[in-house]
C-alpha cells in the first residue's frame, strides 16, 4: 500500500509541475487536462477504496478481505471462544440442557444476526425451561467436537445435537497423507492484501473465470473419494463412534443431523446415508437422525445457502432445521 500511495503522489507532482510550468505551453496545456483526469480518478478509486474498506462486508469461502470486515462486524465469541452468550450456573439450574455440537454451520457463518441460526431458533421454540449452549467452531471436525463436548460448561447435558458435514472426513484423510491440496490462498500476488478495492476486483475475475461451482466440485469429488477409500473410513467410523461413546459416558440422548453438499444434494446422499448408518450401528435409530438432502433439495440454491460464494445454510435454511430438529426432541421417546 506505501509503494501505491508513494507513486500516485509522485504521478499527481509531476502532472502539477507540468501544469504550472509556463516555458512549454502545449506541455502546461497538456498537464492541465492530464491532471484533471487524474484527480478525478484518485477521487473515484480513494471512495471506492474507503467504501471497501469500511463498509462493505461480506462472508465467503475465499480469503478476502472483505471476509475479515463481515467477521469484524459480526463475530464475536465468549470467553471460551464460541460465538454464543457466557452461561453462568445461574442461567443453567433448572432448565433441561442442549449442546448444540459442530463446525460452522452451527456456529452460523454467513448468519449476521446468531438469533437465526438454527440452534437459536431451536431455543426459541423449546421456550424458557430449556438452554441451547452453541459450542459450533468454524473448521471443526469431529476430533474437535470431541473435545468441544469433554470442556462444555455443562457436566451432564440432558442431549447433545451433532452438526455433521461431510467435510469432517478430512482430518481421516489427513491423517495417512491424503490431501487435496485445494488451498485458495496460494499463489495470490502481494498487492491483492494491500488494497481491500483491488482484493474486491481480483476475487471476483477469479470468480468469474474460476467459478466456486466448478471448485466446489472437484473438492467435494475428492471428499467422496475419502468416503470410498475403505482406510480412511475405518479411521473415520471410529471418530464417530469415539463422540458416540464420549455423549454415552455423560449419560446424554444424542440427536445428530447430518447436512449434505449444499450446492449439490442428491450427489451427496450415499454418504449422508453412510455417516447415517454408522450411527445406525450404535443403536441409533431414526428418531435420532436427522438427514437433510431432502430439505436442502426442495429448497431453491439460491434461497438454501448465503450467497454464490458462501455455500453455507442460508437464514431460512437455519429455520427450517431449527423446526425439523424440534420436531426431532419432542418426539423423543
Amino acid at each position: 500500500m506505501l509503494a501505491i500511495l508513494l507513486i500516485t503522489l509522485l504521478t499527481g507532482l509531476v502532472l502539477l509541475v507540468l501544469s504550472l510550468q509556463k516555458r512549454f505551453h502545449r506541455l502546461q496545456g497538456l498537464g492541465r487536462g492530464l491532471l484533471i483526469t487524474y484527480l478525478t480518478l484518485v477521487v473515484l478509486l480513494g471512495g471506492a477504496e474507503a467504501y471497501f474498506r469500511c463498509c462493505y462486508a461480506e462472508s465467503d469461502g475465499l480469503p478476502t478481505l472483505a471476509s475479515q470486515n463481515w467477521l469484524a462486524r459480526y463475530w464475536h465469541t465468549n470467553a471460551a471462544g464460541y460465538r454464543d452468550v457466557d452461561w453462568t450456573p445461574a442461567d443453567l439450574t433448572g432448565r433441561t440442557t442442549v449442546l448444540s455440537i459442530g463446525d460452522s454451520f452451527t456456529a452460523g457463518w454467513g448468519i449476521a444476526d446468531p438469533a437465526d441460526r438454527f440452534s437459536n431458533v431451536l431455543a426459541q421454540k423449546l421456550g424458557e425451561t430449556f438452554a441451547v449452549l452453541n459450542l459450533g467452531k468454524p473448521g471443526a471436525s469431529l476430533i474437535e467436537s470431541t473435545l468441544s463436548l469433554a470442556d462444555a460448561p455443562v457436566a451432564t447435558p440432558d442431549l447433545v445435537v451433532l452438526q455433521y458435514y461431510l467435510n469432517d472426513i478430512e482430518t481421516a484423510a489427513l491423517s495417512i497423507g491424503l490431501d487435496p491440496n485445494l488451498d485458495p490462498s496460494k499463489g495470490i500476488p502481494a498487492w491483492v492484501n494491500e488494497s481491500h478495492l483491488a482484493n474486491f476486483v481480483y476475487w471476483r475475475l477469479v470468480s468469474r473465470f474460476q467459478p466456486e461451482r466448478e471448485g466446489t466440485q472437484t473438492y467435494w469429488g475428492w471428499l467422496y473419494s475419502m468416503y470410498d477409500n475403505a482406510a480412511v473410513w475405518e479411521i473415520h467410523r471410529q471418530q464417530i463412534d469415539t463422540f458416540i461413546e464420549a455423549v454415552r459416558a455423560k449419560n446424554a440422548q444424542l440427536i445428530v443431523v447430518i447436512f449434505p453438499n449444499m450446492l449439490d444434494p442428491f450427489t451427496s446422499v450415499p454418504y449422508v446415508d453412510r455417516v447415517a448408518q454408522a450411527f445406525e450401528a450404535q443403536g441409533y435409530d431414526q428418531n435420532h437422525i436427522l438427514k437433510l438432502f431432502d430439505a436442502a433439495a426442495a429448497m431453491p440454491l439460491e434461497q438454501r445457502i448465503v450467497s454464490y460464494r458462501d455455500a453455507h445454510a442460508s437464514v431460512p435454511f437455519n429455520r427450517l432445521v431449527g423446526e425439523l430438529l424440534y420436531e426431532k426432541i419432542i418426539n423423543l421417546p
